[in-house]
């Protein structure tokens, strides 16, 4: 019986534990992969909207006229109105929280 437990892995017995072993990594290396695509995605878009609302700052503070911004996006639905003195006035506080 002893010499059951040394013997080395049949063909089957090594592809069984190849694939036991490759597909917990593989798996480990598809969830990285995931998680650093959905953390530079939402890198990307935080840089787009900083920079978005930046240039609608600037083209309210020029013109003197109001700027209303409506996005929408996966948190919801944001209106914001900038008028020409850089003041933020918000349609309602209930939209805020």
């Amino acid at each position: 019986m002893n010499e059951t437990l040394v013997a080395p892995l049949s063909g089957y017995g090594m592809l069984a534990l190849t694939l036991a072993i490759a597909g917990p990594v593989a798996g480990l290396v598809r969830a990285y992969l995931a998680y650093r695509t959905r953390l530079h995605e939402e890198r990307e878009a935080s840089r787009r909207t900083v920079a978005r609302m930046a240039g609608l700052a600037g083209i309210a503070q020029s013109g003197g006229r109001v700027v209303r911004i409506v996005e929408r996006d996966r948190d919801g639905q944001r209106e914001v109105d900038l008028d020409g003195r850089a003041e933020v006035r918000r349609p309602s506080d209930r939209e805020a929280a």
